[in-house]
This record gives structure tokens, C-alpha cells and sequence, in this order.
């Protein structure tokens, strides 16, 4: 019941007396429990577009690793196929390093979603140490690389012209050079269908679509014929050879810089995300009320 601007309850459930808080008192508890939800999180809010690009950023890199990956695969195997590569050699280590960061770095990018997703710091801190450590690794190669450049072509060079004279050559030897005169449409090495001496073998013929120049074959070669003119690549293996070795290392040089700078670029924003999430954010102020404090209650009396 209510009179006299009190609250009266019946008398089976008496005696009870109760408290009726104050607007002030309401206001306090709901300031406290503010206070203690924020209290309970520990991390501040990441910027939205932020943390879209990062995992816009993140998930390419992955796409980027899977489709190199593959990529690298499938040579390694033509390659290995064909026999131009065996475990033991320079090239086939290569490989492996790629497939090395390729890994590395697809390992690094769960971390660095998992930790974006989950709100947790640590995969974020794995991301980043393991990401700027693939990125030092790789311009480290690319140093090597961009060093080795004016290296290789002399080394190459003077291996290929350690087989002349071509009459004297080596079964694997006239193999390897059966496959680069097919493949790069040429014939001998530095001077040519001359290296040959006259014994000019049926790689050097020149194809029907074939790009590179051609010439007749001349009359002390095997492949002369006087009625019906054979047509053999004009031009020597060496300089196109060198030449596409040269476009090689500089696309491997690229490669290598366009995927350290999408790392790079993930790591800083990574390190943003890091700042946002640890940032100390104010804390809502807790107002009390003398009026509160002073005790400014209505009584429930028994009826």
C-alpha cells in the first residue's frame, strides 16, 4: 500500500525493510559499472580501415606465396625432368630457399590474421618479428643478386667457350647445346654455325615460325643440299644466351623487391594495430552526490 508518500507491504511478509535508492545512488552504480567494463578490456579499438587493409594486405600476400609456390613448383619440375637440374647444384638450393620464404611467409600471415581476428597481441608480435626477418633475408639475396650481375655473364662465358672446338665435344656436351640452339633458335656458340666446322647438327635447322634470322646452310656443312637450300639460324648461342640470363636475374631482382615491399608495408601496419590495441584509452569519471553520500532514503515500515 501506498500512503502518505510511503510504501506499506502486507503484513504476511513483514517485517522488511528496504532501501529505495536515490536517482543520485541509481547513478553512481551505473557510473561503477562502467568503470569495471572498462576495466575488463585491456586492448583499445582499432581503426576500421585500418584493420581492413591489414588483412586486405595480409590475404594477398598469402595468394601471392600460393600462386609462387606453384609457380616455382612446376618449373622445378620441368627442370628436373628434363635434367637441367639435379639436388646437388646451385640452382636446385635456390629453389629451395624460395620455397623456404614462400612457406615463412604464408606461416607468418595466419599468425598475423589469427592475432587480428582474436584481438591478441602475441601472433601480431610473431607477424612482425618473423616478417621483417624474411624481409632483411631477401634483400640480402636481392644484394647477392644485384652484386653477382656483372659476375655472372664472365663465368657463363668462359665456361661455353671452354668447349670449343665444338668438333671435340663431349656427348653431354653436344645434348646441352642440341637443346639451347632449339630452344633459343642459334647455332654454335661465338661464331656461329662455323663452330661446327662444316659438321652442323639438325638443331640448327631453322624452324618454319621461327623468330631469329636464318641462312643457307653452306656447301662444305653436312646439311648442304644444292637443289632444295637448307636453312639454319644465323646467329650464335652466346649473346642470347647471356642475354636472357641478364633478364632473368633482373625479373628474380623485381620479384624479390615487390614482395619485400608488401611485407614491409604489412609490418608497419601491423605495428600501427599494435599502438591502437595497447593504447591507454580515459577512463569514464565517477561522479557521486553529497545528497547520496548523506543518506537521502525512504523507509519501507511494516504495516
Amino acid at each position: 500500500m501506498i500512503g502518505n508518500g510511503l510504501l506499506t507491504l502486507p503484513t504476511h511478509q513483514a517485517p522488511f525493510k528496504l532501501l529505495l535508492q536515490s536517482p543520485y545512488t541509481a547513478l553512481v552504480s551505473e557510473n561503477t559499472r562502467c568503470c569495471r567494463k572498462h576495466k575488463q578490456e585491456k586492448m583499445g579499438t582499432v581503426n576500421i580501415w585500418l584493420k581492413r587493409s591489414y588483412v586486405g594486405l595480409t590475404c594477398f600476400i598469402m595468394i601471392t606465396c600460393i600462386v609462387m609456390c606453384g609457380f616455382t613448383l612446376f618449373h622445378h619440375g620441368v627442370m628436373y625432368k628434363e635434367e637441367e637440374i639435379d639436388n646437388s647444384s646451385g640452382a636446385s638450393k635456390g629453389v629451395h630457399m624460395f620455397y623456404v620464404f614462400y612457406a615463412a611467409s604464408f606461416l607468418f600471415s595466419i599468425f598475423g590474421l589469427f592475432g587480428i581476428f582474436k584481438k591478441k597481441t602475441w601472433p601480431l608480435i610473431v607477424f612482425t618479428v618473423g616478417i621483417i626477418i624474411c624481409s632483411l633475408a631477401s634483400l640480402l639475396v636481392a644484394t647477392v643478386l644485384m652484386i653477382g650481375q656483372s659476375m655472372f655473364p664472365h663465368f657463363i662465358k668462359d665456361e661455353y667457350l671452354g668447349m670449343l672446338p665444338l668438333t671435340n665435344a663431349t656427348e653431354t656436351v653436344t645434348e646441352t647445346l642440341d637443346h639451347l640452339q632449339s630452344e633459343f633458335e642459334c647455332c654454335g656458340i661465338d661464331q656461329g654455325y662455323k663452330d661446327w666446322m662444316g659438321v652442323i647438327p639438325h638443331s640448327c635447322l631453322c624452324a618454319e615460325d621461327a623468330t631469329n634470322p636464318c641462312v643457307a646452310a653452306p656447301r662444305n656443312s653436312t646439311l648442304y643440299e644444292e637443289e632444295n637450300p637448307v636453312m639454319i639460324y644465323a646467329e650464335p648461342c652466346l649473346p642470347i644466351f647471356l642475354e636472357s640470363v641478364d633478364g632473368l636475374i633482373k625479373g628474380t631482382i623485381g620479384l624479390i623487391l615487390g614482395i619485400t615491399i608488401l611485407w614491409v608495408l604489412s609490418v608497419v601496419l601491423c605495428i600501427v594495430i599494435l599502438c591502437q590495441m595497447n593504447r591507454k584509452e580515459e577512463t569514464p569519471k565517477v561522479v557521486y552526490s553529497k545528497e547520496a553520500k548523506a543518506g537521502n532514503y525512504s523507509y519501507l515500515t511494516e504495516a
